[in-house]
């Protein structure tokens, strides 16, 4: 089990790494053109500690079988963009970044147990 929970988490770090590059270089265009994306480069690291506090707790809820947790982890990790995206005015959290998200959370949450195929478990709290 431990070799698995760590290839899946190698996996999620880099679907992060997309998700927040996709952030940053959208912010960048934006400014060469003058115009402000809405979020800040602090904004965009605060979502990255969201992201991986999501990932450290579903990774030890997988490694204890405890769905109880893993279900705690999705909730407060989707509660926890709403927030955050509502103070960057809604524009922190894209199309692209939406998919990336779900598809992170989605499938972290698996590894743990939750959710059957094709089910998505954020869209009782998400914003997004």
């Amino acid at each position: 089990m431990e070799d698995k929970v760590q290839v899946e988490t190698n996996n999620y770090v880099e679907l992060k790494s997309e998700i927040l590059d996709g952030m940053r270089s959208y912010r960048e265009d934006l400014a060469q053109d003058g115009v402000d994306a809405g979020y800040s480069v602090q904004q965009i690291d605060e979502c990255e500690g969201i992201i991986d506090r999501f990932l450290e707790t579903m990774s030890a809820a997988a490694e204890r079988g405890d769905s109880a947790a893993a279900h705690g982890a999705v909730k407060d990790a989707v509660l926890s963009l709403n927030a955050l995206n509502a103070r960057c005015g809604h524009s922190l959290i894209e199309t692209d970044q939406r998919e990336g998200l779900c598809e992170l959370i989605l499938g972290a949450a698996a590894m743990a147990g939750l959710g059957a195929q094709g089910e998505d478990i954020t869209e009782e709290w998400r914003e997004w």
